[in-house]
């Protein structure tokens, strides 16, 4: 049973959910396949809704702690101790499903979290968007140090493997053996005479083994992907949030710089004006002082 069916109706992991912040009008898809806002105005969305979101993001990676702790250690127990290879096969199946259980848990888990970091209004619970990110690479490294630890027993067992079916030769042929096995060159590992069954059985084994190894590297490689993108995204926009608060300053700084300015040269405009009509006002009356010194004088002759 998936999570998504016993954990508060959150969506399992398989499931295709809707984005719960509008249609998909106006959406492309960038060079990781997922979803990009095309509009150029998009209304913020409610933070409550964001937050009740990132919660049950926070009830998912609650769950994954507990299946990495526990189901998943049992099922690597099982794998390790397999003696037959009926056992084995019922091992290996059940814990290649746990792992198929994990691994989409953590895709589903990391989608959600990068549709929220996209949405308007994303920027009102950075806080807790950061928090939740950190939570689910906690998460993520446990597994990992998990798989890379069950990976080194495996390799192990391959050695032990290999060991006992070249046993009598050098200690340096079953190294470079064990080495070219655990390179993906099977074929290296060639026993033949009176164990040519067992020898076989061996190399199936052997084969299996290097199997399992290789999927855990490369489910671990596609995941640590998947969280690095998210990483990036969470914190590549807070210099950018910074540029813009700092640009707004600066605007702001500008206009209040501008501002002053121009009542600079509105008041020096003002006191221009007053000059002209004070220097008007004095040439009108030199004007007539003149004019009535002239008519005196004309006058008194």
């Amino acid at each position: 049973m998936s999570y998504g069916q016993s954990y508060n109706n959150y969506p399992a992991y398989g499931e295709q959910q809707s984005n719960p912040y509008g249609n998909n009008q106006g959406y492309g898809q960038n060079q990781y396949g997922q979803d990009v806002e095309m509009n150029p105005v998009q209304h913020p969305v409610d933070p409550n809704r964001l937050l009740n979101e990132i919660q049950k993001i926070k009830e998912g990676i609650r769950t994954l702690d507990d299946l990495i702790e526990n189901r998943l250690a049992v099922a690597q127990g099982a794998m390790r101790e397999s003696n037959s290879t009926r056992e084995e096969e019922t091992a290996r199946q059940a814990l290649h499903d746990i792992q198929q259980e994990i691994s989409d848990g953590f895709r589903k888990l990391t989608d959600d979290l990068t549709r929220i970091k996209k949405t308007p209004g994303s920027g009102n619970v950075q806080a807790q968007l950061e928090v939740t990110t950190r939570s689910l690479g906690n998460a993520f490294e446990k597994y990992q140090k998990s798989q890379v630890a069950f990976s080194k027993q495996l390799k192990e067992q391959v050695r032990r493997q290999v060991a006992y079916n070249m046993e009598g030769q050098p200690q340096e042929e079953v190294e470079r053996v064990v080495e070219a096995v655990l390179a993906g060159h099977q074929q290296a590992f060639q026993v033949s005479g009176a164990r040519t069954q067992k020898a076989r059985d061996a190399q199936a084994a052997v084969a299996e083994r290097h199997r399992d190894i290789e999927k855990i590297a490369t489910d671990l490689g596609k995941l640590n992907e998947d969280f690095q993108h998210l990483q990036r995204l969470v914190h590549e926009q807070e210099p950018a949030v910074q540029q813009i608060d700092q640009g707004a300053e600066n605007v702001a700084r500008d206009l209040g710089n501008a501002n002053t300015q121009l009542g600079q040269a509105v008041e020096s405009a003002r006191k221009a004006r007053r000059w002209k009509w004070y220097a008007l006002i004095i040439v009108i009356i030199i004007i007539a002082i003149i004019v009535a010194v002239a008519v005196g004088v004309t006058q008194s002759k």
